[in-house]
């Protein structure tokens, strides 16, 4: 029995000694059986029995085991910034690669690398480069780590890759922690953290590049897969990637991560793609930043953190792949002016093969497809429709749950648009009274008031259907006019008669009262035959009356008497006199002209909103063909009015 304990021991020993990770892995197992004989869950093993020797063999393993954790622990190989770089120039070979080293502000040498920092500064663009350090050589940093003190006096950051130009590829190969300022990459640039072992312990690990021009590069491949690197923050802030001639693609994909900043940048010709955001990154900014890119893909997929998406400029339709935002996510609908597409659509309904990804093909084909895709297949085939209309949705959702109903609305409306476009193409696939109905109820919604999201603009077009319905009702008389198409030929007759005849211009006017005006003498001489056969109270407010009925013509002879300009007919006038009395004379006819014009415009006015809104209740005082066109207008108003109220009363309840 004592024999196999020495066995196990010596097995153990000698896997740490070789430091074998398969055999390691196979004693740890042994160990957990002996942790299970301990506690009595395992009464026997087919490596090692349980007995009472157990305990002397257990501390044994767990010494030895200590003492490997120990003297296996990662060295880091230590060099200042200025070391680092004579490095670089001392190698010989094209490729210069350096592996498990810290690299560390050395305040005698390092000057060169220490910068002025104000987190609100604006970029330089005036920035001199000084070119004082340029890097012809191919370089492989894995697991190199570039400490910056974020934390130094006066607002200095010390150990900062500032102002150095890299004009061949660079690998950054689990370097978890540098900062790049004013520096030119002019070939492929890679970044990879594959190592997910907090192998360095700086306080607030950050990885921030500003300022930066990629000018050259073939890739910049951005790219951390852990899941468990919440000690990291990502820093990218107002660079330029701008290759002179197209590139094969921007990547940039982020599986773990305590913060991450994307704002500022400038990224042209070239493919970008941002995908794999894990829920282990806490908080991710992309804002303010330039894509003039013919493809940009965006996937936000397992991401349970802040995201705060605003204020970017795209030159084309984003392909997006999305799970649902969360309520403290922030996203500017805005930024979509040129829409997006489902990425997931596209792939399985454009590509040639099912194998085939957009990146993967010539930048001709991939426009010809995207353009197929957005113009006729996300809209003919059904299932492409459907996840279209299932990643609107998740902004209209999200707007919806953040209360933000005017965002909600621009997305709303662009649903309903959508959906317009394939009730048109279902019309034309099976034509029919529905389809046609469903999709022209649609574009007359649009046209009205937005589908309901917008009932001042109801109200507007309902004022364009009431004003054209009373000019139709203006060139035909209807009841409520008294003089109705003899108006303008009566204020001619009146005119003449007023230039011919030596009276006052108040006397003709009386004079065309007459009719009404014997009217209304005749009850002023049946109120005063009266006397005492009535009780005076009947003629004492009968006379008032009287007085009050014929006031308004009293009046106005009153005041035509006082402007009048004639005092005998046209002909008697002398010569000198005819050409201002003409000028008066004219004036007044044509004010006269108009103010019948007036009432004949308010009367059909009225006419057109009485039959709008009430179908003249009931009695419609015109006659001929605009009787007819008044029913029309009834039922239009019936109609509006309808989808004008369900319309406010939808906004309100939002």
């Amino acid at each position: 029995m004592k024999t196999k304990y020495t066995n196990v021991i010596a097995n153990i020993s000698t896997s740490l000694n070789t430091g074998s990770m398969k055999q390691s892995h196979k004693l740890k197992l042994q160990l957990n059986r002996l942790l299970a004989c301990r506690s009595g869950r395992l009464r026997h093993s087919f490596l090692i029995p349980c007995n009472n020797g157990f305990k002397k063999a257990f501390f044994l393993i767990a010494l030895l085991f200590s003492i490997s954790s120990f003297s296996q622990e990662l060295k880091y190989k230590e060099y200042s910034y200025t070391e680092f770089f004579k490095l670089i120039e001392n190698e010989k070979d094209t490729i210069f690669k350096l592996q498990d080293a810290l690299i560390k502000y050395n305040p005698k040498t390092d000057t060169r690398f220490r910068i002025k920092f104000d987190p609100n500064e604006s970029k330089d663009s005036t920035y001199n480069y000084r070119n004082d350090i340029v890097i012809n050589k191919h370089l492989v940093l894995n697991n190199v780590q570039f400490y910056a003190d974020f934390n130094a006096p006066n607002n200095f950051i010390n150990g900062v890759l500032v102002d150095i130009h890299f004009k061949k590829s660079i690998e950054f190969l689990n370097v978890k922690s540098f900062m790049l300022q004013y520096c030119r990459f002019n070939d492929r640039v890679k970044y990879l953290i594959t190592n997910c072992d907090d192998t360095i312990d700086f306080e607030g690990v950050r990885n921030r590049s500003v300022y930066i021009q990629f000018c050259d590069f073939d890739l910049f491949n951005f790219n951390s897969f852990c899941d468990n690197s919440k000690s990291i923050s990502y820093y990218i802030m107002d660079n330029n990637f701008r290759p002179s001639k197209r590139a094969n693609r921007f990547i940039f994909s982020i599986r773990g991560s305590d913060f991450l900043r994307f704002e500022k940048n400038s990224i042209s010709n070239v493919d970008v793609i941002f995908y794999s955001l894990s829920q282990n990154l806490e908080t991710f900014r992309i804002r303010d930043n330039l894509f003039d890119s013919d493809f940009i893909y965006f996937s936000k997929t397992n991401f349970d953190g802040k995201l705060t998406w605003t204020n970017n400029k795209y030159s084309t339709p984003v392909f997006l792949e999305l799970d649902p935002f969360s309520s403290g996510d922030n996203i500017d609908w805005d930024q979509f002016n040129l829409g997006f597409s489902a990425y997931n659509s596209f792939v399985d309904y454009s590509l040639k093969k099912r194998n085939q990804y957009p990146i993967s093909l010539s930048v001709n084909d991939r426009e010809i497809l995207t353009q197929q895709y957005r113009d006729s297949i996300r809209i003919f085939n059904s299932d492409a429709f459907a996840e279209e209309m299932s990643i609107k949705s998740q902004f209209y959702n999200h707007y919806k749950s953040r209360y933000n109903t005017q965002q909600a609305n621009k997305v709303y409306l662009n649903i309903k648009d959508f959906e317009t476009q394939r009730l048109k193409v279902e019309y034309n696939l099976n034509p029919g009274f529905r389809p046609y109905f469903k999709w022209k109820v649609n574009q007359f919604l649009k046209l009205f008031s937005d589908y309901g999201t917008e009932p001042s603009k109801a109200i507007i077009f309902s004022m364009y259907v009431i004003l054209l319905f009373a000019f139709v009702y203006l060139l035909f008389p209807n009841s409520w006019d008294a003089h109705g198409r003899k108006r303008i030929m009566n204020r001619y007759a009146f005119f003449f008669k007023y230039m011919n005849k030596k009276a006052g211009i108040h006397e003709v006017y009386l004079d065309n009262q007459k009719e009404e005006l014997l009217e209304f003498d005749e009850f002023k001489t049946l109120v005063e035959q009266q006397g005492k056969t009535v009780p005076r109270f009947f003629t004492a407010t009968a006379l008032p009356l009287y007085k009050w009925a014929i006031s308004g013509t009293k009046f106005s002879a009153s005041v035509l008497k006082r402007v009048d300009i004639m005092k005998g007919t046209w002909s008697d006038l002398p010569q000198s006199k005819r050409i201002w009395k003409s000028v008066l004379l004219i004036s007044a006819f044509t004010i006269a002209i108009c103010y019948d014009i007036l009432i004949k415009m308010l009367n059909a006015l009225m006419l057109s909103i009485n039959t709008f809104t009430t179908l003249g209740f009931g009695e419609i005082p015109i006659k001929g063909l605009p009787r007819y066109l008044a029913i029309i207008q009834g039922f239009i108003g019936w109609f509006m009015l309808t989808i004008f109220s369900v319309s406010l009363i939808s906004q309100l309840l939002n």
